[in-house]
């Protein structure tokens, strides 16, 4: 395996993973220039032109070498018109071809290594109520109708963890992976991008040679005490009407952008359906288009991305918000990653994420979830430290 730069991806109807080596093109796109990730070489490049390259690559072709896509979060508010909320130095982009691509079991070897993390931030309750209450107000003044509110959360590994060590922990049982579990490690920047998402942006399925496009928008969780309790837990979930309303909002707003992205009505396949992950349980809806054959990766980007799941409704005035309220990137967290692979054109939301910095010896995690005039605080502020005590124990055990 190639250590220096590589992407993986799990493959849910194999049991598998996709490893991608030997890159041919990378580089890391900003608001006005682009590092050329192999040479280390910057050139002047708009992200308007990156978006641009984005045409290039049709729902209708299929790709002999993969090529992967990584979406900042922050590119969002470019897509989204919001360019004062653009930062010169924060990456918008990255996008990779490989030319080595291999098939592996998922890491399957024993181990009783358990990894330990320290603690370099706390989120108070005090700090979280205060948040809460500012996109309160946005909500009981009538500016939106949901608000996906998060933070980031900051850890050092008690002992140098190397990327392929993540990837044996993740990905040892296929139970514990997420539909759209992903990574990508990139020597010269130094990290590892690496999430563990259950979440779907979009995937293109061809059916009687006609392409639809299907979206898969998570919302409403509860934490599971006990492995026992999870048709109970599955049962107050589906019956709680908050959580109801956040999900049937988000279905809503995605409705509304598969339609406008491929002037077909848009279909709902599930409603209301359960999505079981380690210490938790989710409920999401599938919705699905039919969608032109010339449309591109990037008439997507344009209507879709981010998702609306990890937004809030109306998307722009959200962001608008969150970017105030929350006064920090998101970065991978809550961006999305793109696989072209053959006939496999799918994007995750990098939701369960994380970025291991190695030069600063930093881990960031990012958690959060939906506020609507229903929610109480303590209850959200909960819910954030269930999903982060998940992805933790998933990453120790």
């Amino acid at each position: 395996m190639d250590e220096l730069f590589f992407s993986t991806f799990y493959l849910k109807k194999k049991e598998e993973q996709l490893f991608c080596s030997l890159p041919t093109t990378a580089y890391i796109q900003y608001k006005n220039f682009r590092i050329n990730l192999l040479t280390g070489e910057r050139k002047e490049a708009s992200v308007d032109y990156f978006l641009r390259e984005m045409d290039h690559y049709r729902l209708d072709q299929n790709y002999e070498s993969p090529i992967v896509i990584h979406l900042f979060y922050e590119l969002g508010h470019f897509v989204n018109e919001l360019y004062d909320q653009l930062d010169e130095t924060k990456p918008l982009g990255i996008i990779i071809h490989y030319s080595k691509v291999e098939h592996f079991p998922l890491m399957s070897q024993k181990t009783s290594e358990t990894f330990r993390f320290k603690p370099l931030s706390k989120l108070s309750f005090e700090l979280y109520q205060k948040k809460f209450q500012e996109v309160y107000r946005h909500l009981y003044d009538g500016d939106c109708y949901q608000i996906n509110l998060t933070f980031p959360f900051y850890f050092r590994a008690e002992k140098a963890i190397s990327p392929h060590d993540y990837l044996q922990h993740l990905w040892k049982k296929s139970q514990k992976v997420g539909a759209y579990a992903h990574a990508t490690y990139i020597d010269s920047l130094g990290k590892l991008f690496l999430s563990n998402s259950p979440e779907c942006l979009f995937q293109v399925v061809e059916n009687k040679k006609k392409l639809w496009l299907r979206t898969m928008p998570i919302k409403g969780t509860m934490a599971i005490k006990k492995e026992k309790n999870r048709k109970q837990t599955w049962k107050k979930l589906k019956g709680s009407l908050k959580d109801q309303a956040e999900l049937f909002m988000i279905a809503d707003l995605l409705r509304n952008d598969l339609t406008a992205l491929s002037s077909n009505v848009s279909n709902v396949l599930y409603k209301k359906y359960p999505l079981h992950v380690p210490g938790l349980i989710h409920q999401f809806s599938l919705i699905e288009t039919q969608i032109d054959h010339k449309k591109t990766i990037a008439d997507i980007i344009w209507n879709l991305f981010p998702g609306g799941s990890i937004t809030g409704t109306p998307k722009k005035r959200v962001m608008q918000i969150t970017h105030e309220v929350e006064g920090c990137d998101r970065g991978f967290y809550c961006g999305s990653t793109i696989l072209l692979y053959k006939s496999v054109k799918t994007a995750s939301i990098n939701i369960r994420s994380i970025e291991v910095d190695y030069l600063q010896d930093e881990i960031k995690y990012g958690a959060g979830g939906g506020i609507t005039l229903q929610s109480q605080a303590k209850e959200e502020y909960n819910e954030v430290l269930a999903k982060l005590k998940s992805f933790l124990l998933l990453l120790s055990n």
